[in-house]
Order: structure tokens, then C-alpha cells, then sequence
């Protein structure tokens, strides 16, 4: 894939590992002005320097922002505004999927930590970059969610269950703000028409996790994901797709559309369509985290 980015600013969230990381070299590499957006400060800048030099590219920056937390993304997005004059891409890579995470708990905005994480913070730092976003169109929103989902078929949204109230479990959460993020996607796709702002989604499939990364699970987990990597695709083949939906000139007008690591458009679960829980679950997330708040 060659392409010429020279002129294009992008932010990657989660971008200090995995397939963020490596959509970052690739970016930069292909001249874009890249901006790291990592929880860890300590990580961030370990990345920052491997994506330089493996991206032989010195336009890389990291800003710090945690996605559980509205008063960070606010930040972010304030601290953003100031350095850069446009945003051509914002890629929404960053996930929470804590294994070690028994019972619901909540952020300090009152919101569950991986609902907040995996969609109302996705939702709020979108709110408060789309000027920038629009100023700089043609300009694309890129979000992530999982394969995965194809093991829950007809999981809806819970507006009873947002933040565990009901039930809950780290595997349960985490494909459940999944499947708000394909929702999202779609609703904002729509929202956005004739903007030059176009939104679509990665359906990240089965991506090989270092083994650094599995230090905090139990023995019985990490033997499945060791067993789960011998049928998994690389981290930078996963980040090709993250490139082609940010750079290929042929999508420029592609919007609301659901990608498979192939780079074919994909169905998603039947209940992401139904355009009554669209605007049902745009309103709920907009009361944990409207860009007013």
C-alpha cells in the first residue's frame, strides 16, 4: 500500500502496542504527522521512540489521555486543538479488557470502566474533535470493535444494564460496548452526511497477543491465548486494514460500512441495524458524557 500522507495529521488512541503501534509505523512511514494518544505516560514514550525509528520518521508526538476519563479526553482534546490546526483522521483503537476485573466498577464520572473506556469515551473525544475533523474535510473517523461479536448473535444494547448493574463480567462488558461502537458508527455515519467527515469500523479478527501482555492472567487464560496465536494473524497485518480505511483515496467517499481484516465490507449483528436503539443509545450516551457535561 503506498500512499502519500505528507499533509495529514492522525491520532491513534492505544498506540504504545498491538495493532496500534503497528498502525502507527505504518502511518508515519507513509509521511503522516502521527500523534500517540496513550494512557501511560512510561509506555507512550517507549513507543514513541520504536515508531520514530521504525517509521524512519520524526513527525510522531504522544499526548497522554485516559479514555475512562472525561476530564482527560476533554484535555486531550483542548491540548490537541492548540498544537494542530487540522485532524484528517482519528482512529479509536484503544480498549479496555481486563481480565482481572470480577465485579462492575465504575469511573469517577460514575460510568463502568469498560463501558466508559470502549464507548462513551470514544463517543465524547469524537464530539470535541469534530470541528477539527470537519475543518479539515475530506477527514475520516475510524472505530475498532471485534470479531468476537459473531459469538454473541443476538446481543442488543442493555440501556438496564450500562454499567453492570444487572449482571456482569469482563467478556460480557467488553463485547457489549463492541457492539455500541458498531451502533455508533453507523448512527454517526448518517449524522455526518455531507460533511466530508466519513466514519466507518474495523472487525478486528484474531490478532496475536507478546507474551508481555499476559503476565497478569491466570495460567488456564494464557494457555488459550497461546493456543489462539498459532491461528492468529500479526498485529501489522491487522493495522494494513487501519491503513486502508485511513488513506486509500478510493474511500474517500466510503461511509458506515464494516471491515473485515481482508478489507471487505462486512454484515455486523442483525440488532446493530435497528435504527429505534441508534437513537436510543445515542441519547443515554450522551447524557453519561455529552461534550457539554
Amino acid at each position: 500500500m503506498i500512499y502519500n500522507l505528507d499533509q495529514k495529521t492522525i491520532v491513534i488512541t492505544g498506540a504504545n502496542s498491538g495493532i496500534g503501534k503497528a498502525a502507527a509505523i505504518q502511518l508515519a512511514g507513509l509521511g503522516a504527522t502521527v500523534i500517540l494518544a496513550c494512557r501511560s505516560a512510561e509506555r507512550g514514550a517507549l513507543a514513541l521512540e520504536e515508531v520514530k525509528q521504525a517509521a524512519h520518521s520524526q513527525k510522531v508526538e504522544l499526548m497522554q489521555v485516559d479514555l475512562s476519563s472525561q476530564a482527560a479526553i476533554r484535555q486531550f482534546a483542548g491540548d490537541f486543538k492548540q498544537r494542530h490546526a487540522r485532524l484528517d483522521v482519528l482512529i479509536h483503537n484503544a480498549a479496555n479488557f481486563d481480565h482481572t476485573l470480577k465485579q462492575a466498577t465504575r469511573t469517577q464520572d460514575g460510568v463502568e470502566t469498560i463501558f466508559a473506556t470502549n464507548h462513551v469515551g470514544v463517543f465524547l473525544m469524537t464530539q470535541l474533535l469534530l470541528e477539527s475533523l470537519k475543518a479539515s474535510a475530506p477527514s475520516r473517523i475510524i472505530t475498532v470493535a471485534s470479531k468476537g461479536l459473531m459469538t454473541y448473535p443476538f446481543l442488543d444494547i442493555e440501556f438496564d444494564n450500562l454499567n453492570g448493574e444487572r449482571k456482569f463480567s469482563t467478556q460480557h462488558a467488553y463485547y457489549h460496548a463492541k457492539q455500541a461502537q458498531v451502533i455508533f458508527t453507523y448512527d454517526l455515519a448518517e449524522r455526518l452526511q455531507g460533511t466530508g467527515v466519513t466514519v466507518n469500523c474495523v472487525r478486528v479478527t484474531n490478532v496475536a497477543i507478546p507474551d508481555e501482555r499476559l503476565t497478569h492472567l491466570p495460567a488456564w487464560l494464557r494457555k488459550i491465548y497461546h493456543l489462539k496465536r498459532r491461528m492468529a494473524i500479526t498485529p501489522e497485518r491487522q493495522a494494513e486494514t487501519y491503513v486502508y480505511l485511513a488513506a486509500d483515496p478510493g474511500l474517500q467517499n466510503t461511509t458506515g460500512g464494516y471491515w473485515d481484516e481482508n478489507n471487505r465490507a462486512v454484515r455486523s449483528n442483525p440488532k446493530s441495524y435497528t435504527r429505534e436503539t441508534w437513537k436510543r443509545l445515542w441519547n443515554e450516551t450522551e447524557r453519561l458524557a455529552g461534550p457539554n457535561k
